[in-house]
């Protein structure tokens, strides 16, 4: 994968710091976002989640506002790894952060060669999951629906849908067609190698639009296409 894959949050309250981070991590061609504040993060990850976070530990006032983030970021079921920046050095804080899942804790100031190699090899270790769909061609392509093949698992806004492995394997194909394609019968019914008849087809549709519902109860995405099948678009019954 390129560094454009990735998508980094930068979480710094001083700006010049912020600004050095930003430009050092954009030259190496990652997509970053960044932010003063805890607050303002934490609205962006409930709406979007990124691959990495780097945050300093004081925020403003905040005191142990990298500390509170990190225990955010722990709400929802997707582990995003975590790398502190803070002068903040005693054995106490090193572990309060590690116990908060950060996988590295660095000195200010830092060395940006030292972090840059960092991020590389983190975001290379703890996202192998995103190379090996796009190398499957099993990648979501709708948005706000994320698949993790080898898993048996679906995200819908970053929180697991409740599937079995069959509906998990049904619901793929509309992940990989995108929206507006037609998923057959015959594709529901072979995704599933047979396990699935074909009376018991909308059965199982209905199960994962609950599924989807206990998330967004308005969830109304997956439609019939009388005699063909069903597709994944936006239109009124």
């Amino acid at each position: 994968m390129q560094n454009t894959d990735y998508k980094i949050a930068i979480i710094e309250d001083d700006p010049i710091q912020r600004e050095t981070l930003v430009t050092a991590l954009e030259q190496q061609g990652f997509s970053i976002v960044s932010f003063a504040d805890r607050r303002s993060a934490e609205s962006y990850f409930d709406k979007t989640l990124p691959d990495l976070v780097i945050s300093d530990i004081i925020l403003g006032q905040e005191m142990d506002g990298g500390f509170d983030l990190a225990k955010h970021l722990l709400s929802y079921n997707k582990p995003i790894p975590i790398i502190f920046l803070s002068e903040r050095q005693s054995e106490f804080d090193i572990y309060t952060g590690h116990a908060l899942g950060a996988i590295d804790y660095l000195p200010k100031p830092i060395s940006l060669n030292v972090l840059i190699v960092k991020v590389k090899n983190l975001l290379r270790i703890t996202t192998p999951s995103k190379e090996a769909n796009s190398a499957n061609g099993e990648k979501s392509i709708i948005p706000d629906l994320e698949i993790v093949p080898n898993q048996f698992k679906a995200y819908w806004h970053n929180k697991p849908l409740d599937l079995t492995a069959t509906e998990f394997e049904m619901l793929k194909q509309f992940a990989t067609s995108g929206e507006g394609g037609v998923v057959t019968y015959d594709t529901l019914q072979s995704s599933t190698q047979g396990v699935v008849e074909r009376n018991t087809i909308n059965t199982h549709i209905c199960r994962i639009r609950n599924a989807f519902k206990k998330i967004t109860p308005d969830f109304n995405l997956i439609h019939n296409e009388y005699g063909r099948g069903y597709s994944w678009q936006n239109k009124d019954d």
